[in-house]
């Protein structure tokens, strides 16, 4: 290898290191996110308000002890306007209130909160799951115990009907979907992934707290699973995937072997 190729080798190497000066460290990161600007762009062709979103990470420290494929899910809200800010109930969920045409919303640790879509592909990998048109109870499975005061009257008459065999579009059910998402915005992040309780929500607690009202189609209920060293009676990601909800899209770079045996 001549002179010039080592210094061009080494400068392509050299132009992919990030450095962090708190703590001090460097990592080597020559791919960065592996979902590209053309799977953005048939990504906000193709996703529909009401969507659920899973995402993963490759060589994300916290992606080794988050159990199966996916590590995060998110709510897709659509359009979000000035109007809707009256639904949020939190004094930091106004702060992070914003506007825009396509948004999503989702806990992280920093709490509740809601982005652009674009931001939340920051990832390596991604899909889309979607709600049919038509809903009807899938089973006699009981949905998580959630009390009755968290329930508004239009998540109670969903429920009502689907539990007494009525077929429910998923148009009437969206609106208080969306406004359930809202207004949970700055509620804390749930680091103990408890689903006996609902005060603070992990990613996948507060999209089934915002479904709820259609639990008994979903037919998701907590498995025993390891976190951080613990064994969890939690939802992964993974759980929605494997549920009734249809896969719409996938980014280029999912596993196609992994996801299929999700399905």
């Amino acid at each position: 290898m001549t002179g010039k190729a080592v210094i061009d080798k080494f400068l392509t190497i050299f132009g992919d290191i990030k450095v962090f000066p708190f703590p001090m460290f460097c990592i080597y990161d020559p791919g960065s996110y592996r979902v590209k600007g053309e799977d953005i762009r048939r990504l906000i062709s193709t996703v529909k308000p009401g969507d659920i979103l899973v995402r993963g990470f490759t060589n994300y420290l916290d992606g080794y002890f988050i159990p199966g494929y996916f590590s995060h899910a998110g709510l897709f809200v659509g359009p979000v306007e000035e109007k809707d800010r009256e639904l949020v109930h939190r004094p930091h969920g106004k702060k992070i209130f914003r506007t825009g045409d396509q948004m999503v919303v989702h806990a992280l640790a920093e709490g509740v909160l809601m982005e652009d879509l674009i931001q939340f592909c920051r990832c390596d990998y991604m899909a889309v799951l979607r709600f049919p048109e038509k809903i009807r109870q899938s089973s006699q499975a009981q949905p998580l115990p959630i009390p009755a005061n968290q329930y508004h009257p239009e998540e109670k008459s969903i429920s009502h009907r689907l539990d007494g065999g009525e077929e429910i579009r998923f148009s009437e059910a969206f609106p208080v979907i969306f406004r359930v998402a809202l207004e949970n915005l700055g509620r804390p992040y749930d680091f103990n992934f408890d689903f006996g309780s609902f005060a603070r929500l992990s990613c996948t607690e507060l999209v089934y707290f915002c479904t709820k009202c259609l639990g008994s189609f979903l037919d998701i209920l907590p498995i025993k699973r390891r976190v951080l060293f613990i064994s969890k009676a939690m939802i992964p990601p993974d759980a929605y995937v494997r549920s009734k909800l249809e896969l719409i899209w996938a980014s280029a770079a999912v596993d196609r072997k992994k996801l299929s045996r999700q399905k």
